[in-house]
């Protein structure tokens, strides 16, 4: 899997923050100087985790792998995030396999293998992949085998050391047995329209706190008088509020209550609800 990029998603860009959450503001200082792209873009990744540490879900897609390192993976090519291998849980398996991931919403599953402690891999059940049914916003899967198979006995690799775990026969959990690979974010161009608008109010705060510092900064007003005729201007800049301070203050408050989950619940909704096997 390729890692994916922000083009393949639809997060706000630079050219949006500009052209709709700032509309007709100066992307300038007093002296003409235009604030960076990269500067804004910087802006934007940091709002996003920022949003994602808020919701507990990825927005911007991740490739996450159990155990990349003793696989000979390489970070920032066949993965971003390393996680350790997941428990085998008897009584989750006797549940049809069922197991919650850590991290949500879940595109694909691409990698699900037992391991034993030595890495000897007993099962691969993505050579059946039809069998894996996956909840992606809730982060969970479970297998069901097809009974009566063929191919269930081909999956322990000519060894018959997987047939307690294949039959759920096992009846003690072993921990780090599963290994399991999976993409975790919104699927391209499905970022909640709510929750990336969100995102471009919080860039939109710290850019126009830059900009309003940057021009016209600590001014509450200035006139000019030439040969008897005078011209005043007043700026809601002074010494503790900036230019756009009214802009910043109404996205502030939008930003606040959209985390408030006792108004907008965004996070229950978008996350799903977390359960566990007893």
């Amino acid at each position: 899997m390729a890692i994916i990029t922000y083009a393949e998603t639809n997060l706000p860009d630079v050219d949006e923050i500009q052209s709709t959450w700032c509309f007709g503001l100066p992307f300038f200082d007093s002296y003409g100087n235009s604030i960076e792209e990269t500067s804004v873009q910087k802006l934007i990744d940091g709002a996003r985790r920022q949003v994602e540490r808020h919701l507990g879900i990825f927005l911007k897609p991740k490739l996450i792998a159990s155990n990349p390192e003793e696989r000979g993976l390489v970070e920032g090519t066949d993965y971003e995030i390393a996680e350790p291998p997941y428990d085998y849980d008897a009584k989750a398996y006797a549940n049809m396999g069922f197991t919650q991931l850590r991290e949500r919403p879940v595109q694909k599953i691409t990698g699900l293998k037992l391991v034993l402690p030595n890495g000897q891999v007993i099962v691969d059940f993505l050579t059946r992949p039809e069998w894996v049914k996956l909840y992606p916003k809730s982060g969970q899967f479970q297998i069901v085998p097809y009974a009566g198979d063929p191919t269930i006995f081909s999956l322990l690799g000519g060894t018959q050391m997987g047939y307690g775990f294949m039959t759920g026969q096992l009846n003690r959990s072993v921990p780090q047995m599963w290994y399991i690979d999976y993409i975790a974010g919104y699927a391209k161009n499905r970022i909640p329209e709510d929750i990336r608008n969100i995102v471009a109010k919080m860039v939109a705060v710290d850019v126009l706190g830059i900009i309003g510092e940057a021009y016209k900064s600590g001014l509450t007003g200035m006139s000019t008088s030439i040969d008897g005729l005078s011209e005043s201007v007043s700026y809601t800049t002074s010494a503790n509020s900036t230019l756009y301070s009214a802009h910043i203050k109404q996205y502030k408050e939008e930003i606040s209550d959209f985390f408030d989950e006792t108004k907008s619940g965004v996070r229950s909704s978008e996350r799903g609800l977390t359960f566990t096997v007893l």
